[in-house]
């Protein structure tokens, strides 16, 4: 960052000379908006397609078509007019791509925890088809567990491996215990932001599979027939047929979620860069002292683009390599400065927003928010969502609780036991810690083993945290 760019900055961070300073401040952001997301999106293009060329035969028909969408757009990019109507319309259809993979998502997360709670109960049946050795004591195995907790200084360590303890133990709690503890772990979430106290409720009930729409059989039957007949188990008579059956079918599932999710991440990446240069372009200024990086950057993307087209995936030629040289180490080597003049944005939104809003061009200051937010960590982040800042009160706090009691125990009153204790896991390993002390964590492992009488589900549980342990250890 130069001299005057710091200068500007601390002027802003300070209240000073705001006139003077947001119209030029506002423009050097566009530039660097604009750069920043062009370079990640030659990055994470390259990789992107060469997942493609590898796994695009497993993807599912929407993801190949976004894909294809998002490769349209990119072929016309740089835009040669800033404000012209096919900008506008590319605009319009990547936010439409955005909105629709986010749904994807939404959807292969419900599937993911649904396979992830059938694996968990098959995994507690595993051990009626294999031989066991002999246990140890349950005192002895629950200090083992301790130790293993309280082995770090850091809390939110500690915080995190309670958690991933408690998913792994026996579930032995009554229905009402578990509603206890739920509620002692929301409890900490009263007064909290809107968005994260939603963002908590909608964990817990994809981990409970309380909100599996209908229209998942559409999207992905495949999934869907899986769904049907793991749902048909019945766990306290499972036969070793079934059981290997559906440990197959778990496999399969799993192995076209991940890849499945992981090239819908990559591509929102690629989604929120591209957005990004667009709403960008009409701002952004012919003077930029990164010319080298954002030519180099638009080789990357018109070679992979034209490769995409003749439907091939070419060797590295030695000029593309050459553009990645071009490219090495500046996101790195800028991340910091971008993070802080992030921060002078985030402090006119929040101090003179009025006053940015009236000295911006067009809808420049709203563009560079939304560009913070694209290019930000949260690749799934509501853009639309008008963020008010309010709490949660007490009144929507209890509604939202009771009802989210409400469909769990009729959840409940419709499942298999197993998977009524696999739900009641993988929820209750995602709320904020409930134990106050180190005596009440023992008192739970203890109770959790030594009320555990299927043999074969509790010598599971120990292996699973015995793994857990070693792996720690590595």
């Amino acid at each position: 960052m130069d001299k005057r760019i710091k200068s500007m900055f601390k002027e802003i961070i300070n209240n000073r000379n705001l006139k003077e300073n947001i119209p030029p401040f506002l423009t050097y952001m566009a530039d660097k908006y604009f750069t920043a997301a062009t370079i990640r999106l030659a990055l994470h293009y390259f990789t992107l397609y060469e997942m493609y060329c590898d796994e695009g035969n497993q993807w599912g028909s929407l993801l190949l078509e976004y894909f294809d969408k998002v490769n349209k757009i990119l072929a016309h990019i740089p835009a040669g007019d800033k404000q012209s109507e096919e900008c506008n319309e590319h605009i319009k259809e990547v936010d439409e791509i955005r909105s629709g993979i986010t749904e994807r998502v939404d959807c292969l997360t419900i599937y993911t925890d649904f396979f992830e709670i059938y694996e968990y109960a098959l995994n507690r049946v595993e051990y009626r088809f294999k031989e066991m050795e002999q246990l140890e004591d349950d005192e002895e195995i629950a200090r083992k567990i301790l130790r293993f907790i309280f082995d770090s200084d850091d809390n939110v360590i500690v915080n995190e491996t309670i958690k991933e303890v408690i998913g792994q133990l026996p579930v032995r709690i009554t229905r009402q215990k578990y509603f206890e503890y739920l509620k002692e772990g929301f409890s900490g979430l009263l007064g909290a932001s809107e968005d994260i106290f939603e963002s908590y409720v909608k964990i817990i009930r994809s981990s409970a599979m309380l909100d599996f729409a209908e229209d998942g059989k559409e999207i992905y039957p495949n999934l869907w027939e899986k769904k049907a007949f793991l749902e048909k188990l019945d766990f306290k008579n499972i036969t070793r047929e079934e059981y290997e059956k559906a440990i197959e079918l778990i496999s399969e599932a799993v192995s076209f979620l991940e890849t499945e999710t992981t090239a819908y991440y990559s591509l929102m990446e690629l989604v929120n860069e591209l957005y990004a240069i667009l709403i960008c372009t009409p701002y952004k200024t012919e003077s930029s002292d990164e010319k080298e990086q954002e030519e180099a950057a638009f080789y990357i993307i018109k070679e992979i683009n034209t490769a995409y087209f003749r439907g091939k995936q070419d060797e590295i030629t030695e000029d593309l390599t050459e553009r990645f040289k071009v490219l090495e180490g500046y996101q790195e080597e800028k991340e910091f400065d971008l993070l802080r003049l992030d921060d002078a944005l985030f402090h006119l939104n929040e101090n003179h927003r009025a006053l940015a809003e009236k000295m911006s061009e067009d809808n420049m200051f709203a563009s560079l928010l939304l560009s913070k937010n694209l290019l930000s960590d949260s690749l799934f982040i509501d853009i639309h969502k008008n963020k008010t800042g309010e709490k949660i009160g007490k009144e929507r706090f209890k509604e939202e609780l009771d009802r989210l009691i409400e469909d769990l125990t009729d959840k409940f009153q419709s499942c298999d036991r197993m998977i009524m204790r696999a739900i009641m896991a993988n929820t209750i390993n995602k709320i904020p810690v409930f134990f106050d002390s180190h005596s009440e964590v023992m008192d739970y492992v203890l109770y959790s083993l030594s009320k555990c009488t299927d043999m074969a589900e509790k010598y599971a549980c120990i292996e699973i945290i015995n793994e857990l342990m070693d792996y720690q250890l590595i």
